[in-house]
């Protein structure tokens, strides 16, 4: 059964509605769940997935999540890595592709993924750039965190998906690093709504305790 064929036996019509409803303005949704698009992508990496890969468009929905769940997962080295990955950034149309792509800390090469990501900020579309903002989530360290927090305050775009990219990297950014991250939030040049959406994400994390949380909510704009 080829690859299309599968996801259309997959698929439930409910879930297609509730996806569409969480991603507006996608027209292929099918409505196949996570977790059969993860147990569908081990299967391709198990065979040819090269050769998935390299078949041509148009994708759904779906099979974009699933080039994308391939090329992080499969095993191959960074610099191949990054030839997929390249291809595969301009096919990112909405939060659920660009967000189900997850490259692992665990990866040797890093680097690579660092400064082939880096450029990216300076792209102009708004998923382009939220792409670069979310893997930064993979580089939270001592090392990084600086060059991290310049990027994310320069962010320029009116993309509601990208601000709220930004202001999720920035909550995970404070629960690691907090009085540099709550020193650019103060001193920065971020937009009230990015600010005020950081300021909600890091107040709803478990991992932050009661005491901060309500100074966080004290530090809230307009």
């Amino acid at each position: 059964m080829e690859i299309r064929e599968r996801l259309i036996a997959e698929s439930d019509q409910k879930y297609r509605e509730f996806s569409s409803k969480l991603t507006p303005g996608c027209e292929t949704i099918l409505g196949v769940r996570m977790p059969v698009l993860r147990k569908i992508s081990k299967e391709i990496i198990k065979g040819d997935w090269r050769t998935f890969l390299s078949e041509p468009g148009p994708y759904v929905h779906e099979e974009k999540i699933l080039r994308g769940l391939v090329i992080a997962g499969a095993k191959m080295d960074m610099k191949e890595r990054l030839a997929h990955l390249e291809e595969f950034i301009p096919l990112i149309d909405n939060w659920a592709v660009c967000d189900s792509m997850v490259i692992k800390r665990d990866r040797e090469d890093m680097e690579q993924l660092w400064n082939f990501i880096l450029p990216y900020f300076d792209r102009p579309g708004e998923y382009e750039k939220r792409f670069a903002v979310t893997t930064m989530l993979r580089f939270i360290d001592d090392e990084h965190i600086d060059r991290i927090l310049q990027e994310l305050e320069r962010v320029e775009h009116d993309g509601y998906y990208l601000k709220m990219g930004v202001a999720w990297t920035l909550s995970f950014c404070f629960i690691e690093f907090p009085e540099k991250t709550l020193s650019m939030l103060r001193n920065g040049r971020l937009d009230d709504f990015t600010y005020n959406k950081t300021l909600q994400k890091i107040t709803e994390s478990l991992r932050v305790d009661p005491e901060t949380k309500k100074m966080i909510k004290g530090l809230r704009r307009g």
